[in-house]
């Protein structure tokens, strides 16, 4: 027991950086819904060329105090790197998810460094937002993925990986790239939203057909369209992979993940419905994190053998 305490800490260390992660990542969507973004100007990492703009709006206050909770972040998971790898010499992915979350952080800081310098915020109309919104939040999808496996690799260390069938893998793909879809036409119906927020759904409807409208405009009718198209075939490979699944224990997860899809799509229709206010904006994207976490558990437990006697880690 004293050689899986460690190992138990670095655990709870990792689920407390997996919940900073969706605290960062709400708090980065705050930035854009307030019109924050522009709130140090083109300047970065200094805020307007001051560390701490004592004097500045409340909009700049948002934006640096999101920069100074990211530096935070930074600093856990340089911690939690350097932890995995002191406490985990024998297991390679212990030691490898760490340092996934370490690159998809720095390149999380490149992609809104560029977001600042470029000026692709607030009210910008640039093109390039088309491609770096997406990226964006497929770059924290991705984050948070690895945070999730890391902590799951630090709690069940020593379990093998399976050996999957091809159908399993098949399903575990399309899955993967239908979840992705989504998180690309959500990122475009998001920005859509804020460029041309709607008075009444007809209204909005207008705006989506009209030719003269900004492209992400055009566009943001892809991801409802789209969500309400595939969710019956999302639960469906939901309900397939929960079938196939080789334990009870990673069933039990797609049972969670299934559900929990079922709210998501019910949040979704309430922001469709309800012309996107700011609280179930914030909501929609909280459902989406969770979707990812509860799918990331899944995964891990559907490619690694876990059990209650399986692991160093457990208690």
């Amino acid at each position: 027991m004293a050689q899986q305490q460690p190992q138990l800490r670095l655990h709870r260390f990792a689920w407390g950086v997996v919940w900073y992660t969706v605290l960062i990542i709400a708090w980065g969507a705050w930035v854009r819904i307030s019109h924050s973004g522009d709130g140090c100007g083109d300047h970065w990492p200094l805020c307007n060329g001051q560390a701490i703009p004592l004097d500045g709006p409340i909009k700049t206050w948002i934006e640096v105090s999101h920069r100074y909770s990211t530096a935070l972040y930074g600093v856990l998971v340089l911690a939690m790197v350097w932890f995995s790898r002191r406490a985990f010499s024998s297991d390679p992915s212990a030691r490898f998810w760490p340092v996934m979350v370490l690159f998809f952080t720095i390149t999380e800081a490149l992609i809104g460094r560029q977001l600042v310098t470029m000026r692709l915020v607030d009210q910008s109309t640039d093109l390039a937002r088309l491609v770096v919104m997406p990226l964006h939040l497929v770059n924290t999808s991705a984050l948070l993925l690895s945070a999730v496996m890391a902590a799951e690799s630090f709690r069940w260390t020593g379990c093998a990986r399976r050996p999957l069938p091809p159908q399993l893998v098949r399903l575990l793909g399309i899955t993967g790239a239908v979840l992705l879809a989504l998180l690309c036409t959500g990122a475009l119906a998001s920005l859509g939203s804020h460029l041309a927020p709607s008075p009444s759904l007809g209204a909005g409807l207008a705006k989506d057909l009209a030719p003269e409208s900004h492209l992400a405009v055009r566009l943001r009718l892809i991801h409802p369209v789209l969500a309400l198209a595939t969710v019956v075939g999302v639960l469906f490979f939901f309900s397939r992979l929960e079938a196939w699944a080789p334990d009870a224990n990673a069933r039990a997860w797609y049972v969670r993940l299934r559900l929990a899809t079922y709210g998501a799509v019910a949040i979704g229709i309430l922001t469709l419905t309800l012309l996107a206010p700011a609280w179930l904006k914030l909501t929609h994207l909280l459902a989406a994190n969770l979707l990812i976490i509860l799918a990331s558990v899944a995964l891990f437990h559907t490619i690694r053998q876990t059990s209650k006697s399986a692991g160093a880690g457990q208690d």
